[in-house]
């Protein structure tokens, strides 16, 4: 089971989602009347582009090569990372050219650039690629990682320098401006239900009508969810996306390895007490897959693409106990500081397709397949 204990500090995002989630009271209750006010305004907003589009005023690029995009309707925490590992290994794996199309969040840099594992270019760190860029290009040697704001350059740069024909669009639902072959959308099945309002009222970047246009919608952490929550999920895929085809994944540990260089089974979580550090945008999937081990969990919760501090560092150690293991995820270990002072195992984690459960309304529920 999970242990309750302190995380390093409450943030005004916390507060804010507790707002979102329900808070008692009256100024929480006054606060989501103002941040349903702005959700309004961002459903404007968002309807005036999606009609600029529709009319043609603004316009989509078409490349020469295949486009699938893998994306979020929410802010994140969907398991996104690992969907683009997935496809990209399968893709190569039947031959393709893969390119991943990136925006590098959290570089310190903005230039355009091609990240590849093992180049001369130097070590990838978060600080300048960005950690997710950094994690895809390390698990995933020879598929470059092309960073840029501007997707349909970065897209022509990869097929013209570097041979592409599959371009997979990392975060890539909410950018219109090219035209995609396959567009996959992840749901997360542990996202609060409270939480689906668009921003500020909730985490949704677009409401769910705009599911209409995926192909295939991935719920990610299906196995780990309430039953009836996925059947929610599913419910809400055959109402707005009809047409798309449907998918549960779960988050499957496959090993361990230490900063320092061990390797050892995930059997070594199972019945231990675990600090479990994160940095994601839902950590609470994460807390629960190692309590799912068995596993007494402390969560030890930074916010989304934090980049750790040494002074982040000696709070962590003051939070360790003797019998205690360090666990962290890859996507933290990156911006992990070059020297620590105590072990840290890192669990990795792929993407697995489950079982697919009877699908409501008559909705097609298939493995997704890479296409010939």
């Amino acid at each position: 089971m999970t242990t309750p204990a302190t995380e390093p500090r409450a943030t005004a995002l916390d507060y804010l989602l507790a707002v979102i989630d329900g808070l008692p009271g009256a100024r929480a209750a006054l606060i989501r009347a103002g941040l349903g006010l702005l959700a309004g305004l961002h459903w404007s907003i968002l309807q005036l582009w999606r009609a600029c589009y529709a009319l043609g005023w603004a316009r989509v690029t078409r490349l020469p090569a295949e486009v699938i995009s893998v994306g979020n309707l929410s802010m994140g925490g969907t398991g996104k990372t690992l969907a683009v590992q997935r496809l990209a290994r399968e893709l190569a794996a039947a031959g393709k050219r893969v390119a991943i199309l990136s925006r590098g969040h959290g570089r310190r840099t903005r230039e355009e650039r091609v990240v590849l594992h093992g180049a001369e270019d130097g070590p990838l760190t978060a600080g300048e690629v960005g950690d997710e860029p950094a994690l895809l290009a390390t698990s995933l040697p020879g598929i470059p990682v092309v960073l840029g704001t501007n997707r349909r350059r970065t897209g022509r740069r990869a097929i013209e320098a570097l041979g592409a024909d599959v371009l997979i669009l990392d975060d890539g639902f909410q950018y219109w401006r090219l035209y995609k072959d396959r567009e996959i959308v992840l749901l997360d099945a542990l996202q609060p239900a409270t939480r689906e309002h668009l921003l500020p009222r909730g985490v949704f970047r677009e409401p769910w009508s705009h599911l209409r246009r995926a192909h295939e919608v991935w719920i990610t952490h299906a196995q780990l969810a309430d039953a009836e929550r996925v059947a929610l999920l599913q419910r809400r895929i055959a109402r707005y996306a009809p047409g798309a085809r449907m998918a549960f994944t779960e988050h499957q540990p496959v090993r361990l390895r230490s900063l320092q260089g061990e390797s050892a089974p995930c059997t070594l979580l199972d019945g231990r007490r675990i600090l479990a550090l994160s940095g994601l945008g839902n950590p609470r999937q994460f807390a629960m897959m190692l309590a799912a081990r068995g596993s007494s969990v402390i969560p030890c919760v930074y916010p989304d693409h934090h980049q750790y501090t040494d002074a982040d560092i000696q709070a962590i150690a003051a939070r360790l106990e003797p019998d205690m293991l360090l666990v962290t995820t890859a996507k933290d270990a990156v911006r992990l500081p070059s020297s620590v002072p105590f072990p840290v195992w890192i669990i990795e984690v792929e993407l697995a397709l489950l079982e697919a459960p009877t699908a409501p309304c008559g909705a097609a529920v298939t493995r997704p397949d890479v296409p010939e």
